[in-house]
């Protein structure tokens, strides 16, 4: 057992990007490319991780700051800190029953492919830490360490299922063939999918401002590097900065939105070749057959739209943290809100109107889960010792993945009759999510092949 800790440790250490360079080589090997091709596409991957986490991080340092700032000059006193991902997902790693996950994941990936239940061979496995929250959570309430990961095994499921019915939706993102997104985030299509049809009947197909539209409209205030040096201007005026630090903050954020879609092009020119080796081999060796590699969110980062709301909606979010009653936490390692934005944008297709919505509706109920989940992150820090807590304060995780399926899926395990009912509600939305997700997928599988589908299919 401390044989199997240590291997699974020592992958996680390595890091996603330099994790998931080895394992697309590896993939680039056994679907026969040249090595040096294989080579070259993973560590084009690495780099193309690499460098979104880079600029992530430096916008966070920057503009996370004055929003901070701007906090503290309002003299709200919020006692549970948000962490962001890396420190809550890296605490979940310390959790003593952590390392199962990973044998678990590999068995229900590998049994399903081999039942024909999935064609993604998920290779995203950085994202295993997601399940082991999830397993952890469950565990925590409920007592029973089988009972946590009875839920992640079916999170993992979920997710391949889920990879499956929008793989279509994603080429049409992207352009990039033969891939898919077993990313748990894009659950939350289950409760998305039927605001955002309310939204298709309301809405006019023609409201949508992205950036290509924004540029024609307004010409050089629609260039990535000039939205970002205003708004980070914006932001910096916000936080009480004096001119000189307003500027500087302008220039950075211009930074960030100039070199995210830069940096998120190298994820196709990674992808691109093994895509197509992968589907000659399988046409090849399994004439049935179509699979796709299952990879994380930031083959999409290249689209603008993503940032460009991001940063907006940072004032709006720190607005809703001073003013909602019962509140605890105070966003920071979270400020650019992914794990809300970037299912907003699949879902839409893009619409910036319907993503803007959408996000200033969702940021309360984020709030809300992140305050109700503060004590089990504190819990944990404790226990794992992975960050200590400041003194007098809890930690949080403000706009965790799937939050509110985190948080139904816990209330119920803990025995709320609350939580029993929202789970029974999400089965029930579950089904006309999948069964309705799946038909707009072949309508655009029918568009990207040049053929016709009726709507109903």
């Amino acid at each position: 057992m401390d044989v199997i800790r240590s291997v699974f440790q020592w992958l996680i250490d390595l890091g996603a990007p330099v994790f998931l360079a080895i394992i697309l080589t590896l993939i680039g090997i056994v679907f026969r490319m040249k090595i040096t091709r294989a080579i070259s596409a993973g560590l084009t991957l690495g780099v193309a991780l690499a460098g979104i986490t880079l600029v992530v991080d430096y916008m966070l340092q920057n503009v996370g700051e004055a929003s901070k700032a701007f906090v503290e000059n309002t003299g709200v006193s919020l006692t549970a800190l948000d962490m962001g991902w890396p420190p809550a997902l890296g605490m979940a790693w310390g959790w003593q029953f952590a390392f199962l996950m990973f044998p678990i994941q590999i068995v229900v990936n590998l049994v399903m492919l081999a039942l024909r239940w999935t064609s993604c061979l998920n290779v995203d496995m950085w994202n295993v830490g997601n399940k082991v929250l999830t397993a952890f959570l469950v565990t925590y309430v409920s007592d029973m360490v089988w009972l946590g990961f009875t839920v992640a095994a079916l999170q993992a499921v979920a997710e391949l299922k889920n990879a499956d019915v929008t793989r279509y939706r994603l080429q049409k993102l992207t352009g990039i063939p033969g891939v898919s997104m077993p990313h748990p985030m894009f659950l939350t299509g289950i409760w998305l999918y039927p605001f955002i049809k309310v939204m298709d009947r309301l809405l006019p197909s023609t409201w949508n401002i992205d950036a290509q539209k924004l540029r024609d409209k307004i010409g050089v205030f629609g260039e990535n590097h000039v939205m970002g040096f205003l708004i980070g201007c914006g932001i910096g005026a916000l936080g009480g900065y004096g001119p000189s630090a307003v500027l500087t903050l302008g220039i950075q954020a211009a930074a960030a939105l100039t070199l995210f879609p830069m940096v998120a092009k190298l994820f196709t020119t990674a992808l691109t070749p093994v895509s197509e080796a992968a589907t000659n081999f399988t046409k090849r060796r399994f004439n049935d057959r179509e699979f796709t590699i299952g990879l994380d969110w930031p083959i999409m980062a290249g689209r603008s739209e993503h940032w460009l709301l991001m940063i907006l909606t940072i004032p709006v979010l720190l607005l809703y943290a001073l003013i909602l009653p019962g509140n605890m936490v105070l966003p920071f390692g979270g400020l650019m809100n992914i794990c809300l934005v970037v299912p907003l944008f699949f879902f839409t297709m893009g619409n910036f109107v319907k993503m803007a919505i959408g996000t200033i509706i969702g940021i309360p109920m984020q709030l809300y889960v992140a305050t109700f989940f503060a004590p089990y992150f504190t819990s944990l820090a404790e226990r794992t010792g992975g960050v200590e807590p400041p003194a007098g304060q809890q930690l949080a995780w403000f706009g965790m993945d799937i939050s509110e399926l985190r948080y139904i899926v816990v209330d119920a395990a803990s025995g709320s009759l609350i939580g029993i009912a929202l789970a029974v509600v999400t089965a029930v939305l579950a089904f006309f999510y999948f069964r309705g997700i799946k038909r707009d997928d072949l309508v655009f599988k029918a568009e990207l092949e040049g053929t016709n589908v009726a709507p109903n299919t």
